[in-house]
């Protein structure tokens, strides 16, 4: 049922997630005395390291893709249970939890892949990425707690019949 707010919530979830998986999520470039310049990209798919614009080394993160992949299938599941309000709120607490261990993972990833992380060297559109990263866990409270809210009012008017 498209037209509740909390679907379109978790909806937008899911196009956050593509768009973070298809964007540089984390931009990350170093300048070295010597005049080389280190860059690095990092999305939910790909960790690309650059040594003066050249591609060096490029891995793919099954982890991520994984934890990027059940988030999806979660929010998918949430939105086509809307008859199920209580099963609705604990796929939606499923859809925090994965979240979170994606974001979680892809922290510690960033961390691992670049040794001397530093913010000041992150680029515009990687604080954009993060946020949006972040802004995933305000949609999926603001779920649950519009679905908890439907349910209080289905239980009353069930009441006064």
């Amino acid at each position: 049922m498209i037209q509740r707010l909390q679907s379109v919530y978790l909806l937008t979830i899911i196009l956050i997630l593509v768009l973070l998986c298809s964007m540089d999520t984390i931009h990350y470039i170093q300048l070295i005395p010597e005049g080389k310049s280190i860059a690095y990209k990092i999305n939910l798919f790909y960790f690309n390291y650059f040594e003066n614009g050249q591609l060096i080394e490029s891995k793919l993160q099954l982890g991520l893709i994984a934890l990027c992949a059940i988030t999806i299938g979660l929010c998918t599941m949430a939105i086509s249970s809307y008859k199920n309000r209580p099963k609705q709120i604990k796929l939606c607490w499923g859809v925090f939890t994965s979240h979170f261990f994606l974001t979680l993972s892809f922290l510690v990833k960033t961390m691992v892949y670049i040794p001397s992380f530093d913010s000041k060297n992150l680029l515009l559109p990687s604080m954009f990425g993060i946020a949006l990263l972040f802004f995933n866990f305000y949609l999926v409270i603001r779920s649950i707690a519009l679905i908890k809210k439907d349910e209080e009012l289905v239980k009353s008017a069930d009441r006064i019949r």
